[in-house]
């Protein structure tokens, strides 16, 4: 199996991004391809990278900058993995109802609605240690409707065959939601396994975020 992992950041470097940093261990089992100071909508550069890179390899993980893989088996879980899945993620739920506040988790009602599954580790905050805490939303490996999208392996047979893509009409919020749904309704299977990655961020900052309250609304608008 030819496995190939994409992140882009911001950074002028990225040997400064967390993804590189875990990365290049592993390098003799994957190629990675990246791009710094990235100013294209997430959802426009994956499927660039899709539509050249599809062809030589059987999954593509598109992976946020700002995640650490700490786990050396990753590309023998998602083999086995994508025997199952067309599409596998870290952290995802199922049954989600549109609405707002439009985050994949409250869509699905939340920490104690019992449709969230996977798990990913995060910082504590605290610099001192560089102690983690593991996020368990659920139970894993597990089909899932909708994916996070810090961490997305696309098996590239279901981009060449089934006519899916990311949706560009989300640069960012959204994107992997709305990628997700239409991914059901191109007749997709979408699943959470375990493997171990420690996401650095903290996070939306803020509902009220314009950027993201602009693309909420045209989310909820298309798909409720």
């Amino acid at each position: 199996m030819k496995t190939a992992f994409y992140t882009c950041t911001r950074k002028k470097e990225i040997a400064d991004t967390f993804a590189f940093k875990s990365l290049r261990r592993l390098s003799d089992k994957i190629e990675l391809f990246y791009d710094c100071d990235n100013t294209k909508g997430l959802s426009e550069r994956y499927n660039e990278i899709l539509k050249e890179h599809s062809k030589s390899f059987d999954n593509i993980v598109f992976l946020h900058d700002d995640v650490y893989v700490d786990d050396l088996y990753v590309v023998e879980k998602l083999e086995k993995a994508h025997t199952v899945f067309d599409i596998v993620g870290l952290a995802g739920g199922i049954n989600p109802k549109i609405s707002k506040p439009a985050l994949w988790h409250l869509m699905c009602g939340g920490f104690g609605g019992g449709n969230l599954r996977g798990a990913v580790a995060h910082p504590t905050g605290n610099k001192a240690n560089d102690q983690i805490f593991m996020t368990s939303f659920g139970p894993t490996p597990s089909r899932v409707t909708i994916l996070d999208g810090l961490f997305l392996s696309v098996s590239t047979k279901c981009y060449l065959e089934q006519n899916w893509k990311f949706n560009e009409n989300y640069k960012f919020h959204h994107y992997d939601i709305a990628s997700s749904i239409d991914a059901n309704k191109a007749k997709l299977k979408l699943g959470v396994v375990p493997i171990w990655c420690i996401h650095s961020s903290p996070g939306l900052m803020s509902l009220e975020d314009k950027m993201f309250t602009d693309s909420q609304q045209k989310f909820v608008e298309e798909y409720s």
